[in-house]
């Protein structure tokens, strides 16, 4: 069952007792471009999946997202599998150099438990995403940036293949690791915003980057579809949106060209406290 609790106490069993006594720049009352803007009541009033438990502590500034990983909707049947991670890109690489898998037996659970600034800080210098977890989305599974190689070099969505109709990235724009585990999105979650999207109105919030800002997808003020030419180099820009209706910094992901996903964060940030496994 989701959990959405509002707390006093230090949420700080992930990152250590010492982490409640050194915290970090990013988790102090800050001011973003627009001023002091709070995402608490954001936060708990998203549409997180019910195997997503959100506490948001007060007292630090913080909200603790926990699930087991896995996307609240459907996959598909059976996914590629490339049986040499290092022949990127695999667009070009044919059906016998992958495994079909079925997700039914081969995707696995992974626990996510991550601590996100609910004051984020807008940042005029930017830091680089790495491969892994750089932010949560509403369905408990993980965003990841655009690459699938250490050279942060191949684009996952532009390095897609089907053979016989068996994806690499499903058409959630979404697959797991090499060995079944940590579900994620390269692009816009649409087996999310189907549900969530109305027509000639703005994205609502469809998750939060590591760096405590909120992520949208493809449709601005009313409903225009947002491209790369609109954002700044890290897809985002301030404008009001259904949950910020003053105006707050927020990513979109995009669908006509690379980047689809945010590439580098605009909010304060350690880096080396996050990106996931």
């Amino acid at each position: 069952m989701k959990k959405l609790l509002v707390s006093s106490i230090a949420v700080v069993s992930l990152l250590g007792a010492a982490f409640a006594f050194n915290l970090p720049p990013f988790f102090s009352n800050h001011q973003t471009q627009l001023g002091n803007i709070d995402t608490a009541a954001a936060v708990v009033a998203a549409g997180w999946a019910d195997h997503v438990d959100i506490t948001v502590d007060t007292d630090l500034n913080t909200f603790r997202f926990r699930s087991n990983g896995m996307p609240s909707h459907g996959f598909a049947e059976k996914y590629l599998i490339p049986n040499d991670v290092g022949s990127q890109p695999f667009a070009d690489n044919t059906s016998d150099e992958f495994t079909v898998v079925d997700s039914a037996t081969f995707f696995t659970k992974t626990d996510i438990d991550t601590t996100i600034s609910t004051l984020p800080f807008y940042s005029e210098k930017t830091t680089q995403t790495s491969l892994g977890r750089i932010g949560v989305a509403l369905s408990g599974a993980q965003l990841f940036n655009d690459y699938e190689d250490k050279a942060m070099s191949v684009v996952a969505m532009d390095d897609n293949v089907i053979h016989n109709h068996v994806p690499f990235v499903d058409e959630c724009n979404g697959h797991t690791l090499v060995d079944g585990t940590n579900y994620h999105y390269h692009g816009i979650p649409v087996c999310i915003t189907e549900a969530a999207t109305t027509v000639g109105e703005h994205s609502v919030m469809i998750g939060v980057l590591e760096d405590g800002f909120p992520v949208y997808a493809n449709q601005g003020q009313g409903g225009v579809t947002i491209t790369n030419t609109d954002l700044d180099d890290c897809s985002g820009h301030v404008d009001v949106t259904p949950e910020f209706p003053t105006g707050i910094y927020h990513y979109h992901l995009t669908a006509d060209e690379a980047p689809y996903m945010i590439d580098c964060y605009h909010g304060a940030i350690e880096t080396s406290w996050f990106g996931g496994k």
